[in-house]
């Protein structure tokens, strides 16, 4: 929490229990009986509307009033708390989802990035041999024995000239 939300936090709370102390106070000092006029919706037939009325203890009217307004005091000192709460969450998500819709679209790049390493490189990939060089060598190597087979020396192919088959 900010240096500013504390204390905005402790001014607020301060209020709210000086506005306490001052309630008990009064409602200690208040122990009259004050008459009170309710208009109730009544079908008669003299009208829609009628009055009832009503004695109530001044301290108990001051003490619902009261309690009324300290709720509405703590929720006006959460209020921007919560209002901050929020934004962060808020802030979150957006990066959350931006994340998740950076991790969907990896394989896409991918496969476009190879695409076009591919066209680069001029591949094909269907008609690649593989162990080319091999044949390559092999050839020469054939062939030297072929032509010493001809000679009618009787060695093998591959047994090196001056020693016989064993």
């Amino acid at each position: 929490m900010s240096a500013l939300g504390k204390v905005y936090l402790l001014v607020s709370l301060g209020l709210v229990v000086l506005g306490l102390l001052w309630a008990v106070m009064t409602l200690r000092d208040n122990n009259a009986w004050v008459p009170i006029t309710l208009w109730i919706p009544v079908w008669t037939e003299t009208g829609l509307w009628q009055s009832r009325h009503y004695e109530v203890s001044a301290s108990a009217l001051l003490a619902g009033w009261l309690t009324t307004l300290g709720l509405m005091a703590i929720y006006a000192i959460r209020a921007p708390f919560r209002i901050r709460a929020a934004a962060v969450a808020q802030r979150r998500l957006r990066g959350l989802e931006r994340e998740v819709l950076e991790l969907r679209t990896l394989p896409l790049r991918q496969a476009e990035e190879d695409d076009m390493l591919a066209a680069e490189a001029r591949l094909d990939v269907g008609q690649q041999r593989v162990m080319q060089e091999h044949y390559a060598v092999a050839v020469p190597v054939m062939a030297a024995a072929a032509a010493g087979a001809g000679t009618g020396t009787g060695a093998a192919p591959g047994a090196v000239a001056g020693r016989g088959a064993a």
